[in-house]
C-alpha cells in the first residue's frame, strides 16, 4: 500500500553564502527538533518520513528552496512508493495531537494561505509579476499561499515539472531578482506560476501553519519574543513555522523556540 510521505530539505552545512547571499543555513539552527517532531507524527500516522540531505545540483545553480520542488523525481529516483506528499520547511514543529490533514486535500494541491506581513505579500506579488509575467499582479493576496507547507501527489508532477523548467529557462534574472526584490527566493513566483498554469489551489484550515508569530504576539516589541508560557501558542493551532523571527539579546531565536517547543510537547 502506497504511504504519505513527509518530504524535508535539511541540507546541513556551514553559514555560507550561497545563491547571493540567500538560502543562509547552519546545521544547528534548531531544524533538528523540528525533524524529531515529524518522526514521531509520521510514526504515529503511518506515514514516512523522507530528508532531502543533498542538493541535486551546486546551490549557486539553484536554491534548495527551487530544488525542493524536483520532490517527486527524487522520491522516484529513490524509488519510494507514495500517494501523498507533504513539502515542509525544517523550521518547522508538529504537535504531538495533530489530526491527518492528508485527509483534508481531496487529493488536490494543498496549502494554507501566508498569513504574515501583508505588505511584504503585495510587494513580492507585484514584483514577480512585472518581472516575469508583465502585469501588476497576478493574483490577489489573499489566495497567496505558503510554500513552506504544500500537499502535492502524481496529479501535480507535470505542474511542478513546468515550475522546474521555468527556473532553467529565467534562471539568471531569478537569481539577480533575490537582492533586487528582496522577497524571498521561490514563493512569489510559485504563487504566480500556479495562477498562471491554472493550478487550482486546496485551502487547508488554519491551523495547520501559525506563521511569523513574532508579529501577532502582544509583547512583540520586547526581546522575549513570545510570552514565556507557551499555552497561548499550543492553542493556536497544530504546526508552527518559525519564520521571521528577529535576534533577540536574551537569546531567543529560532533554536531556542524549537528547543523549548520540542522539549515541553514531546519530553514534558
Amino acid at each position: 500500500m502506497k504511504k504519505n510521505i513527509v518530504f524535508i530539505p535539511y541540507i546541513k552545512r556551514e553559514d555560507v553564502a550561497v545563491g547571493n547571499g540567500q538560502g543562509k543555513a547552519r546545521w544547528d539552527s534548531g531544524y533538528d527538533y523540528g525533524i524529531a517532531s515529524w518522526k514521531s507524527w509520521c510514526k504515529k500516522h503511518d506515514c514516512e518520513l523522507f530528508i532531502m540531505d543533498q542538493p541535486m545540483v551546486p546551490e549557486s545553480e539553484m536554491l534548495i528552496t527551487w530544488q525542493r520542488w524536483n520532490v517527486l523525481n527524487i522520491l522516484e529516483h529513490n524509488e519510494i512508493e507514495y500517494d501523498q506528499v507533504l513539502v515542509v520547511d525544517a523550521d518547522s514543529l508538529v504537535h504531538p495531537d495533530c489530526p491527518n490533514f492528508f485527509k483534508l486535500t481531496d487529493h488536490k494541491f494543498s496549502s494554507q494561505l501566508n498569513d504574515g506581513c501583508y505588505e511584504w505579500v503585495n510587494r513580492a506579488i507585484n514584483g514577480y509579476s512585472k518581472a516575469f509575467f508583465n502585469k501588476e499582479f497576478c493574483i490577489r493576496a489573499s489566495e497567496f499561499f505558503q510554500a513552506g507547507f504544500v500537499i502535492v501527489n502524481k496529479k501535480h508532477k507535470q505542474f511542478l515539472d513546468d515550475v522546474i523548467s521555468f527556473y532553467w529557462d529565467n534562471k539568471q534574472s531569478i537569481i539577480d531578482s533575490y537582492k533586487r526584490l528582496v522577497v524571498g527566493t521561490d514563493i512569489a513566483l510559485l504563487n504566480c506560476l500556479r495562477k498562471e498554469m491554472g493550478m487550482e489551489l486546496n485551502i487547508l484550515p488554519k491551523d495547520y501553519s501559525i506563521m511569523d508569530v513574532s508579529r501577532k504576539n502582544h509583547l512583540h516589541y520586547q526581546p522575549c519574543w513570545w510570552a514565556d508560557d507557551l499555552t497561548n501558542l499550543y492553542n493556536s493551532g497544530w504546526i508552527y513555522q518559525y519564520t521571521s523571527i528577529p535576534e533577540s539579546p536574551m537569546g531567543r531565536d529560532r533554536k531556542y523556540w524549537m528547543k523549548r517547543m520540542y522539549e515541553e510537547l514531546y519530553e514534558g
